[in-house]
């Protein structure tokens, strides 16, 4: 049971990652800017900039 419950974790890792590329090229598009959390508030940042909490997400992902 611990396999699959890791393999739900996994597929839904990779859903949010695709989720977070669609949702930059969606704010690139329309010239918007992306909320991050950051230091407990919300900052807006451009999406051509990346920031850390993306490239730690990124990275973790490349792991799986």
């Amino acid at each position: 049971m611990g396999k699959q419950n890791q393999d739900y974790a996994t597929m839904g890792l990779k859903a949010l990652s695709r989720a977070v590329q669609k949702a930059i090229a969606e704010a690139k598009r329309k010239n918007l800017k992306i909320p991050i959390w950051k230091d407990g508030k919300i900052e807006y940042l451009n999406p051509e900039i990346n920031t850390e909490q993306l490239g730690t997400f990124r990275r973790r992902m490349s792991d799986l």
